[in-house]
């Protein structure tokens, strides 16, 4: 049996993990994202973070774009774990309905959320961006729509299950939106109270 030589075996084992420059890269990339805001998220901010080489970012990432939708992912699993979390804290809360509006809400204030927000508004004038976003979007949407399901299981069998789903999320998210510059902590209260009435009337008035 022929053995590896000297060489193959010294090449095998300081060989690079593309994976894992890959994952630190995309890590750096959310983390920045997070913290500083997608205007600042550049691909040198990224690399200076992610500790990498410039030809390795782009080897992963060959352009901003990419680098950007790329974090979708990781944005939407935070999310979905931060939603749950806000769930657990809301479990007195004796309506279904309730529970899953304002979990909601409370995950839609938080950085990890409004990070994907800005994705959203820095496409409107990058073409590239709003591309790769777009197919980001697409192939996290069935995480998201079955993080939403999964809230509103108690009224699945309601007529007007789907469509408050959707509304929920529109309201909920241009109501994250506003509340960048709009800092009123009791007037969002009462926005989100106004909709959680709303939505319950409208599952059991719907036709």
């Amino acid at each position: 049996m022929q053995t590896p030589s000297h060489t193959d075996a010294k090449a095998g084992k300081g060989a690079p993990d593309d994976r894992s420059t890959r994952e630190r890269i995309l890590d750096a990339a959310v983390r920045s994202l997070i913290e500083q805001g997608a205007a600042r998220t550049t691909t040198l901010e990224v690399q200076r973070r992610a500790g990498v080489s410039r030809g390795a970012l782009l080897h992963h990432f060959p352009t901003h774009a990419d680098l950007l939708s790329a974090t979708v992912e990781d944005l939407v699993r935070r999310n979905e774990h931060g939603v749950f979390d806000m769930l657990e804290q809301l479990k007195n809360a004796p309506d279904a309905v309730e529970r899953a509006i304002r979990a909601l809400a409370l995950m839609m204030a938080q950085p990890a959320f409004l990070a994907e927000l800005e994705l959203w508004a820095l496409a409107r004038t990058d073409a590239g961006l709003r591309a790769a976003l777009m197919k980001a979007e697409r192939d996290a949407h069935k995480a998201s729509d079955r993080v939403l399901r999964t809230l509103f299981a108690a009224v699945a069998d309601r007529p007007g299950h789907d469509a408050v789903i959707a509304m929920t999320s529109e309201f909920l998210r241009g109501l994250a939106l506003s509340g960048v510059l709009r800092k009123n902590p009791v007037r969002r209260q009462q926005l989100v109270s106004h909709w959680v009435r709303a939505a319950q009337l409208l599952l059991v008035h719907w036709k």
